[in-house]
């Protein structure tokens, strides 16, 4: 890695020299600013560029600040842009001054694509012209997350044979809702235990979990590793009887993915693009923050009989080659 001039930090990353402006931000303080700090860190690396290189369009991820400040640049420059939508707009959908910016980003952009059906209806209430908007869900590195041996991953991460095993691939923030799958496992059977694989986050850490499962007599049924390397995460999926996503709130979740892909069902909340991405014959999808739903949904996962295959083939999980190939598409057509 090395320095450039100002606060521009870059970097090689498999053959593409990717470089890291930095912007003014004050935690707690000025968020309303958020995106005009950040179009002004961006500026004058974004100038230089220019000197040599045009470019034919401006691709912001994230509506906030990304999205809105790259609006901001790309006006100011005359320059095309587009904004993929994954799950920031609806924090900003709670404040007054957020949501303007991102209504006027949205408007102006040359295309807006949404991870969710969801997000897109959002975007529409914003101001987004419906002719622009384009849902492109995420995909899976299917060479990765592919079916695997119950048995021999579970051996592999010393994880009970004899067991029947949820597992949440999350970190451990209160907003995952691991404190509604702790409560719902008190409710299942004693075989059951239940595997959270992540690290501590804003709002939990593994000794905060490890008092809840303790006040609901489940401790012994909670198993926490602890955040693990990627490669390491298939054999997870691969090890359990289902997979949980009790989350908040979410883009496009690609835990349910990368699980479904390994040919695991998934119990999920109705969250973000959950319901585009979890087909009933799959999986069961329930409400956020609730606890008999959950337990009742994982229960009648765990007694249903699952063919991997089949659980891939009903998914209809993309590669992220395919989810290339759709977005490529969406800037070719703005270039004609």
């Amino acid at each position: 890695m090395k320095k450039y001039s100002g606060a521009n930090v870059a970097q090689d990353w498999q053959g593409l020299t990717v470089h890291r402006p930095g912007f003014f931000y004050l935690p707690g303080m000025l968020k309303n600013s958020d995106a005009w700090f950040y179009a002004r860190g961006l500026k004058r690396w974004l100038q230089q560029y220019c000197e040599n290189t045009r470019p034919d369009l401006l691709d912001a991820h994230f509506i906030w600040p990304d999205g809105v400040g790259v609006a901001l640049l790309a006006k100011e420059l005359g320059i095309p842009y587009t904004i993929t939508l994954r799950g920031k707009i609806y924090e900003c959908l709670k404040v007054p001054s957020q949501a303007h910016q991102c209504a006027e980003a949205l408007k102006g952009a040359a295309a807006v694509i949404s991870v969710s059906s969801r997000m897109a209806d959002e975007a529409l209430r914003l101001g987004a012209p419906k002719d622009r908007l384009h849902v492109i869900s995420n995909g899976v590195n299917l060479e990765h997350f592919a079916p695997r041996d119950k048995q021999e991953c579970r051996a592999q991460l010393g994880l009970p044979a004899d067991r029947r095993l949820i597992v949440t691939v999350a970190h451990l923030g209160h907003r995952k809702g691991h404190h509604e799958m702790i409560a719902a496992l008190a409710g299942l059977p004693e075989d059951v235990q239940l595997v959270i694989v992540g690290g501590a986050a804003q709002g939990g850490s593994a000794e905060q979990l490890t008092g809840i499962a303790r006040d609901n007599g489940v401790e012994d049924r909670l198993i926490l590793p602890g955040p693990q390397p990627y490669a390491r995460i298939p054999l997870y999926f691969s090890a359990a009887d289902v997979s949980v996503l009790a989350s908040y709130r979410e883009g496009c979740p690609n835990a349910v993915l990368e699980a479904l892909a390994s040919g695991t069902p998934v119990v999920a909340t109705d969250v973000g693009a959950v319901p585009d991405i979890l087909p009933e014959s799959v999986g069961r999808i329930v409400p956020p923050e609730q606890v008999e739903p959950l337990r009742e949904a994982v229960a009648d996962v765990l007694e249903k009989s699952w063919i991997t295959e089949q659980v891939i083939a009903d998914s209809g999980v993309r590669s992220w080659e395919q989810v290339g190939e759709e977005v490529q598409k969406v800037f070719q057509n703005l270039l004609i």
